[in-house]
């Protein structure tokens, strides 16, 4: 069985990573802090959160003997903390003050390796702080990487979707192994079984081959897949691919064994995480429950939890046991967990009977006509509008496409209120559509938006209404209230959408402005990170073709609808 355990909900902005020790769970987000939390208890350690970070914390992971916790972040520097007593031992800086992604230990703890948004890896002796080596290892952004269980050798994956070897103890430059196709779309995680092949002391070798060494490597990506790998390292260097773990329906975007090797877990942008039978390519368990994309996931030292991370900013604590594998599922009548075992989990599921009755269904937005678009703009009160839409041939599915400039420009209608009834109007249609559909369905558009990447999204809020990205943009929440000219704040629980939040700080913006990379940011983070003489792009690491940066006016106004500004 597999059984919700706890849920924590103290951080501010999405859970980026998670890692056990022996007796901690370290968690940190994109509010630029890190936690930890008591095992088995799960309460807050009085020394957290551990406060250093200037921008978000992307990556943590503890030493071997688990005294010292690494943590990286996008403000170019490595924290190295006691475990114990939250003190900040340390700080490592990128060469070139480039954003780190992700950050690991060697196995005895020696050598600490970071991935950059610049392409490189840079080393560290983990004892005298000393930099070993920088490895201009990707073109892209480095977004994995991971030490064999010997430590002799490092293994690297960027978001152009190759993978790399290397050399784990003296790192020095030569590419060891190069895999061009590891993941069609990117690698966002890899990690090594503890136990598999020259891992495991007890793997015989074959008498044939008395100096074969290989490894077994997990890897994920935006492919949607998990790929299973046989690295070998001796008498040559070759990576082939075992099995591809198909259950996923979006981005995979992290992927953990257990100490023992037995079990392997994935967290998905599709908001649920499974848990794999690395040997035998099985399903055992799938968990859900989440209701935005699963960021990380992280086993215990004992394999008893499954920690799994989340961009709606908690992080949930699973039970591990033997028996039928089982998903928990939200019960929409309820509102509490129910579990369903895996083999019905193909059978839509749905939510309890009530004894409300059934609403009054109106036919498809899409299958509307040009005259049955007229009745609703008679309905809303439109009537001097009726006309003007019936010469334009306005039906069903043109009405899903109308914005505030086409009705505008297009459409000849001048009055602003008359622009934002219509708006609000078919806003309401589109929500009550989307709330009669099955479960199964709105899943599958929230995994749809959480895939698509944050300067997407933004280009798409740009260009199209409020009512036509709500559901996307999952822009519903709790109404909070600003004072003029001050920073949105929300409830904890508040489900801000992604295109809201600077890519730099994760905070709500005020002044969103377009840099010349595409992206919006928020003014002040933007020009802070001009002004330290950085020329490049803060999402591609691309050179800034110019400096302008231009308002973002749209994405202003619906940031101050959302909040109930004026």
């Amino acid at each position: 069985m597999a059984t919700l355990e706890h849920t924590i909900a103290s951080h501010a902005s999405d859970v980026n990573w998670v890692t056990f020790s022996s007796t901690v769970l370290a968690s940190c987000s994109g509010d630029k802090t890190v936690r930890l939390w008591e095992m088995g208890t799960w309460a807050e350690l009085p020394c957290s959160p551990l406060l250093g970070h200037s921008y978000p914390v992307h990556c943590c992971c503890f030493s071997s003997f688990g005294t010292q916790l690494a943590t990286c972040s996008t403000d170019g520097t490595i924290n190295l903390w006691g475990s114990k007593s939250g003190q900040r031992l340390t700080t490592l800086a990128h060469p070139r003050n480039n954003g780190m992604r992700t950050v690991s230990f060697s196995p005895d703890s020696n050598v600490l390796v970071a991935g950059s948004v610049d392409g490189t890896l840079v080393l560290w002796d983990a004892y005298t702080k000393e930099m070993l080596s920088v490895i201009e290892a990707h073109d892209t952004s480095i977004c994995a990487c991971a030490f064999t269980p010997d430590g002799n050798f490092l293994l690297s994956g960027s978001m152009e979707g190759n993978m790399k070897l290397w050399d784990g103890r003296y790192g020095n430059n030569k590419c060891l192994y190069y895999l061009a196709e590891g993941h069609d779309l990117g690698v966002t995680c890899c990690v090594f079984s503890p136990t598999f092949g020259s891992a495991n002391p007890d793997n015989p070798i074959p008498e044939t081959q008395p100096r074969m060494q290989y490894f077994m490597l997990a890897s994920c990506g935006a492919d949607m897949l998990v790929k299973l790998w046989d690295v070998h390292v001796s008498p040559g260097y070759e990576m082939r691919l075992r099995v591809n773990l198909q259950g996923h329906s979006a981005t995979v975007n992290a992927c953990a064994f257990t100490p023992d090797g037995k079990r392997l877990a994935s967290g998905s942008v599709d908001r649920a995480a499974i848990v794999w039978n690395p040997l035998t390519g099985e399903k055992l368990y799938m968990l859900t429950g989440h209701p935005r994309c699963v960021t990380t996931v992280a086993f215990s030292l004992d394999g008893m939890y499954l920690a799994t991370g989340c961009m709606d900013r908690t992080v949930r604590i699973w039970r591990l046991a033997d028996g039928p594998a089982v998903i928990p599922v939200q019960d929409g009548a309820s509102k509490t967990e129910k579990l369903v075992d895996v083999q019905d989990a193909a059978a839509p599921i749905t939510a309890q009977e009530t004894t409300e009755p059934p609403q009054p269904k109106r036919k498809p937005l899409s299958d509307w006509s040009v005259e049955e678009v007229c009745d609703w703009l008679r309905e809303k009160g439109l009537e001097q509008n009726i006309e003007t839409f019936r010469e334009n041939e306005i039906d069903g599915n043109e009405l899903k496409q109308l914005t505030n400039e086409t009705l505008s420009k297009d459409l000849g209608i001048a009055a602003l209120g008359q622009r934002n009834k219509i708006l609000r109007g078919i806003k309401s249609l589109q929500e009550s559509e989307t709330s009669s559909t099955s479960g199964q369905a709105q899943a599958n558009l929230v995994a749809l938006a959480s895939a698509l990447p944050p300067q997407l999204m933004q280009n798409l809020v740009s260009t199209f209404a409020p009512s036509l990205m709500a559901n996307m943009a999952q822009s519903t929440g709790p109404t909070v209230t600003t004072s003029k000219g001050a920073t949105p704040q929300a409830a904890s629980d508040d489900k801000i959408p992604d295109e809201y939040l600077c890519p730099i700080t994760r905070e709500i913006m005020v002044d969103p402005v377009i840099a010349s990379d595409g992206y919006t940011y928020e003014r002040k983070s933007i020009e802070s990170w001009l002004q330290k003489g950085k020329m490049t792009s803060p999402m591609t690491n691309a050179l800034l073709p110019n400096m302008n940066l231009t308002p973002n006016r749209m994405l202003k106004m619906l940031i101050q609808r959302h909040f109930g500004g004026q």
